[in-house]
């Protein structure tokens, strides 16, 4: 089944209702989290010795405010404010994924990202905000290195965040990252002088990473992009003006105790990281659903099914206290949702960056017609945007078609110019909306809150299903 784009639905009405989460704040539900982090800052504000030693009443303090943090659903609103606070400026859909990738890390097969933008566009700045939400002994920062470095790591990099600044020739060797993430250990053997004999001697650097490193440029090394997710800074003259107001205003930084509750909050889902995190079996129909008209589509997919795991890690909180950790957290509808309100952008923005043919043909049909006021496209047309003989415009447009990316624009007669247009964006996972209606399984209405607005969001069936009602 070929997946839906954002415009067309090819079956039932779409059932989404936004509705403001309303929800007084209470320690119960906190509709944005009880913000437990200043609670745990003032808190401690109001005791001599909260700046000094970790007093047994401090502790309790941010043990307190990291589980209410965790249990609340208000979770990721609890996020951005703390990085906002952290003079994040604008890139809130990047700065979530990158926690995201950041927790990943305590899992079996963590994500790995490249933020990619133009010198000066604060590609590091992005990166360092969310990283300070996590403790000093998760995150392995490295400007340069040598192989052997690495090497002599050991175990340093079991389920760390490694983050590579500037990812260029200045960097040092980088194929490390490459075999951490691929083959999850590096291995080297040296010759070592050991009481005057020279023996060999074999050094292991153990794995699984998550791997955030930077860099100027579009694409990097084959190898290297295939294992990440590229994020796109935000190079907008909007955003330029947002980060010229932040520097001339004053904003209060997290505290050494509000971090401290982040920080605990990490340890508490780290104590939880080995607890099986499962797909339901409707993940399948989900699969089928997935954009297929490019070969690269079969990389994206396995990093959104991890995407969704660590959402579901981290919403597991919700069902489960802190107290009471379940045997196994199977990945619902709503991580589901969530992880597609935060992946769905970022990957239909890779897939059109990414230089496939199709897509590339898809993009030169839209601007040559808004270049036209929205005439339909011609194959000569075609061939000359992209500088291509006819018949390879022709066979570029049959292949374009059959990928679902253009489509015809006029009726197929004898002897009529065939003109295009191209279809709409395509979607790279399917409408949560959309795909509940072919999953009689789940109960509905599901019910989620916005990562990134707030919204409480409710999914409702459009259809009868079988031996169900919502």
């Amino acid at each position: 089944m070929k997946t839906r784009t954002k415009s067309e639905s090819g079956g039932p009405a779409t059932a989404v209702v936004a509705e403001p989460d309303s929800r007084p704040k209470t320690k119960a539900n906190n509709g944005a989290v009880s913000d437990a982090a200043e609670s745990a800052n003032d808190d401690a504000s109001r005791n001599p010795s909260a700046t000094g030693e970790m007093t047994p009443e401090r502790k309790s303090q941010i043990e307190r405010g990291a589980r209410e943090l965790l249990e609340s659903p208000g979770f990721f609103k609890s996020v951005r404010k703390a990085l906002r606070r952290e003079r994040l400026v604008g890139e809130v859909p990047n700065a979530l994924v990158l926690y995201i990738v950041g927790v990943s890390a305590l899992l079996d097969r963590p994500l790995n990202v490249i933020v990619k933008g133009s010198s000066s566009a604060g590609k590091n700045h992005l990166v360092s905000r969310p990283l300070r939400l996590f403790p000093t002994e998760a995150v392995r920062e490295i400007t340069s290195s040598s192989k052997t470095a690495w090497n002599y790591g050991r175990d340093d990099f079991r389920h760390a965040i490694v983050y590579l600044q500037e990812r260029n020739d200045a960097a040092g060797a980088v194929h490390p990252v490459r075999l951490l993430i691929s083959e999850g250990r590096l291995i080297r053997t040296v010759t070592v002088n050991e009481g005057g004999v020279r023996v060999p001697k074999t050094f292991v650097a153990e794995g699984p990473i998550a791997s955030i490193s930077t860099t100027t440029r579009d694409r990097i090394e084959v190898d290297d992009e295939n294992r990440h997710i590229s994020l796109w800074m935000d190079e907008s003259q909007e955003q330029t003006r947002r980060i010229n107001e932040s520097y001339v205003s004053s904003r209060r930084p997290l505290s050494e105790d509000e971090l401290a509750v982040w920080h605990q909050a990490y340890a508490l889902i780290k104590a939880r990281a080995d607890v099986p995190v499962t797909l339901p079996d409707w993940f399948k129909i989900v699969a089928n659903n997935v954009f297929d008209g490019s070969v690269t589509s079969r990389r994206y997919f396995p990093n959104f099914v991890e995407g969704c795991r660590t959402i579901a890690l981290l919403r597991s909180f919700e069902k489960y206290p802190v107290d009471e950790p379940p045997r196994e957290i199977e990945v619902d509808f709503a991580d589901f949702a969530i992880a597609t309100v935060l992946f769905e952008d970022v990957f239909v923005d890779s897939l059109q960056r990414d230089g496939d043919k199709n897509l590339k043909t898809r993009m030169a049909v839209q601007e040559i017609s808004d270049a036209n006021e929205g005439t339909p496209v011609t194959a000569e047309q075609l061939a000359e945007q992209m500088s291509v003989s006819m018949d390879r415009a022709y066979r570029l447009i049959r292949d374009a078609v059959d990928a679902e990316l253009i489509q015809r624009a006029n009726e197929s007669e004898k002897g009529n110019l065939k003109t295009y247009l191209s279809a709409p964006r395509p979607r790279f996972i399917p409408d949560p909306a959309e795909i509940l209606q072919e999953i009689p399984e789940v109960t509905a209405p599901v019910e989620f809150i916005n990562p990134l607005t707030d919204e409480k969001i409710r999914l409702r069936w459009t259809k009868k299903q079988k031996g169900a009602t919502a």
